[in-house]
């Protein structure tokens, strides 16, 4: 068989040049080839959403079961923790699973979570003591901790900026759905089988999620700058001495916490301690951080970043309400108001069912107006209002107006859990940098929502000391602290004395809101900070730039493909 000729080469190379050209210069601006179309995108978006849906399984699942946990394992000094070991190692990892997305292909990272996640709610189901599940619930957090930065992260590749809201939303609001569910599920599956299959459930789930990622979910325009450095140097930019530091000062930070004011007075010398520990390693992470540059967990680039900066502050107090309100109103009607754990789970969907909508509402929002300042704004006002209400709870509070509190506060949690993620990826340009930068809020995010879990119960337990001793007098504190919520009814010994049990709970869990309240004003201010910006705006410029670079670099290939025919060296 002949060679082709040098015409039909070049003729050839024309042709695929207009091809190129065409592919570049399509009339929708926005549009790429790149992102996936159809069944495939259908599959991922559902599989994005089913991957967090399992963190809201576990993260609210759990609030009617607590309580049932807490008495069987006789441990409801613990209850701090059944949140904490879950968020402290979520908080730590946050950061640890950017590098990882960073570093390795973002697909395998995803899926070695789902994993991990996994074996956590394994070991939760089977646990036989209250220690063992602590430490089901820290797999559990790592894991968690890789499935959101992963859908964070692949949204990119899926949609432009200007649709990355709504889509954000729509992954978002089964986190929302699921938060409305859980309660409900966890109530029905706690008085009707066993608070075990509150984490049995995740696995089915978890496996449906692992196939349509492998399946669907093929990704391209990768940064390949670090994905495609030797392992030896990827293990060294991965930052284990960063790790190591981070890991240690958040342990120190919640242990001192869980014990602090529960365990022993503040005044002890271990708590003390422990949080001379934390801001010393916390400062020589910094330090390290400082010394690392570009190979850190956190760069200290991203912090010159307003948006990232403020962003990350507002998700700090934001999330730390969002915890609040998911363990301990549950106290409130199961312990106040005596309702079961299934009518407890229904009791819960006044706010969780109003934060999905407030979700799905916001990204819509964003995405039809491209301005995200005033959904967040709003969204504070509403979530003060509902919590400031909330604060009058007692046991004689009419449904009807609890529920509204709730309401209220649901919807302002929800319309703005999504504005700083969407607002860093109107300031970040590349995968890597909103992998990053999205890690870095996300840590403060998780670490309000962690810190919020042990100072609520501390707040609780000393409430509770003061209001039994004044409305159930007779009985000890310590032993109606010992025995959980669910057994007042073994404590009384007569009808008045059941109803100021239940009246003390009620009161105590009134003060808690009070510090709900504090944080949601505190996290205004916060929220001011950020950039205002129009993301549709960015968008078409972004995928404007993207074209005239193409159509440069396709200018420049056609110019060389030239001189190659005159025989020109290039």
């Amino acid at each position: 068989m002949s060679a082709p000729s040098e015409k039909t080469i070049s003729k050839t190379k024309e042709k695929q040049h207009d091809e190129n050209i065409r592919d570049y210069t399509d009339s929708d601006v926005g549009v790429s080839d790149n992102y996936p179309t159809g069944i495939r995108l259908t599959l991922i978006m559902v599989s994005l959403m089913l991957g967090t849906s399992l963190m809201a399984l576990d993260a609210t699942i759990i609030s009617v079961a607590t309580p049932k946990i807490s008495t069987q394992f006789q441990a409801l000094g613990d209850v701090g923790w059944y949140g904490a070991a879950y968020s402290m190692l979520l908080t730590a990892f946050t950061p640890i699973a950017s590098n990882f997305y960073k570093y390795f292909h973002p697909k395998y990272v995803y899926l070695a979570f789902i994993v991990i996640f996994e074996g956590g709610s394994i070991l939760c189901a089977a646990a036989p003591n209250s220690s063992s599940f602590i430490a089901g619930r820290a797999i559990a957090g790592i894991g968690a901790a890789g499935l959101l930065q992963g859908a964070f992260g692949i949204l990119t590749y899926v949609c432009t900026l200007e649709k990355r809201p709504l889509f954000l939303g729509g992954v978002v609001s089964l986190f929302g759905l699921f938060s409305s569910i859980g309660p409900v599920l966890g109530g029905e599956l706690t008085e009707r089988t066993s608070w075990r299959w509150c984490f049995w459930i995740n696995v089915p789930i978890g496996g449906v999620v692992f196939a349509g990622i492998v399946f669907a979910l093929t990704l391209t325009g990768l940064d390949q700058t670090t994905r495609n450095l030797p392992l030896a140097t990827k293990a060294r930019k991965l930052d284990l001495p960063g790790v190591v530091l981070l890991i240690a000062s958040v342990s120190c930070l919640f242990l001192a916490l869980q014990e602090g004011g529960i365990k022993m007075p503040w005044s002890h010398a271990r708590p003390v301690g422990l949080l001379v520990g934390f801001v010393t390693i916390f400062f020589l992470f910094a330090l390290w951080q400082w010394k690392a540059g570009e190979d850190a967990t956190v760069p200290l680039r991203y912090l010159r970043h307003r948006t990232t900066v403020w962003g990350s502050l507002y998700l700090f107090w934001d999330n730390m309400a969002s915890y609040i309100t998911i363990y301990y109103m549950p106290f409130y009607f199961q312990a106040g108001l005596n309702q079961s754990p299934l009518k407890s789970g229904v009791s819960y969907m006044s706010l969780a069912v109003p934060q999905m909508i407030g979700l799905i509402a916001g990204g819509g929002i964003t995405t039809a107006t491209g301005h995200y300042m005033p959904v967040i704004l709003f969204a504070q006002v509403l979530c003060a209002t509902g919590a400031g209400l909330l604060t009058t709870i007692t046991t004689s509070t009419r449904t009807v107006l609890w529920a509204t509190y709730m309401v209220l506060a649901g919807l302002g949690l929800g319309l703005g859990v999504n504005v700083p993620h969407i607002a860093i990826q109107a300031v970040m340009e590349t995968d890597n940098d909103v992998f990053i930068a999205n890690g870095i809020a996300s840590f403060f995010g998780q670490l309000g929502g962690s810190l919020g879990v042990p100072i609520g119960n501390a707040i609780l337990i000393k409430a509770l000391k003061t209001n039994i001793l004044e409305k159930a007098p007779g009985i000890s504190p310590a032993t109606a602290i010992d025995a959980g919520a669910l057994a007042i009814n073994t404590l009384a010994t007569s009808e008045s004395l059941l109803a100021g049990l239940r009246q003390a709970w009620a009161v105590s869990v009134g003060r808690v809101n009070i510090f709900l309240v504090a944080i949601i004003c505190i996290s205004v201010p916060t929220a001011c900070g950020m950039n205002w910006l129009n993301i549709k705006t960015i968008s078409r410029e972004r995928e404007e730039q993207k074209k005239v670079a193409a159509r440069a670099g396709l200018n420049s290939g056609s110019t060389e493909d030239k001189r190659e025919d005159k025989g020109e060296s290039v």
